[in-house]
């Protein structure tokens, strides 16, 4: 048997179960927003409250350092994989990192980092809102037509 640690545990069960970057960060935020900071039920009856919350105020650290070293060009294709894999539109999606510096969750202890990761909220969002206006309705093409059911085999 390997022993993880709360660390390991959740980035290694929990968040490599999360399709993309910015899905990521949005279950790791939505975790925070939730039940108050970092609350994940298995991972606090495992490891106690204070090693899970740790483990993910760590895990969301590494994910804003991981989104602000990435390149804006890949940021908004994974934009667009992690809304479509979590069933959202991509602006449903940002509105999970707050949409004000006050609302946004905390980046690190540096201002700089913060503005940084506040600029690339808002550029994800304006390419997001520029793609959605890019492509008119009448060249979206039609939906599949509707199955009728088969009849039974034999009859």
């Amino acid at each position: 048997m390997v022993l993880l640690s709360a660390i390991q545990d959740f980035e290694g069960r929990t968040l490599s179960a999360v399709p993309g970057l910015l899905g990521k960060l949005r279950y790791v935020a939505l975790l925070c927003k939730n039940k108050g900071e970092g609350f994940h039920w298995g991972l606090q009856k495992i490891y106690g409250s204070g090693a899970a919350e740790k483990a993910i105020k760590n895990s969301h650290r590494a994910l804003i350092g991981q989104v602000l070293r990435t390149p804006l060009r890949d940021l908004e294709e994974d934009l667009r994989h992690s809304a479509a894999r979590a069933q959202v539109t991509e602006f449903e999606l940002l509105a999970c990192f707050g949409t004000s510096e006050r609302n946004a969750p905390p980046v690190q202890n540096f201002r700089a980092s913060e503005k940084h990761f506040m600029s690339v909220l808002h550029t994800l969002s304006a390419l997001a809102q520029h793609n959605a206006l890019a492509i008119p309705q009448n060249v979206l093409p039609p939906p599949p037509p509707a199955q009728s059911p088969r009849p039974p085999v034999g009859a």
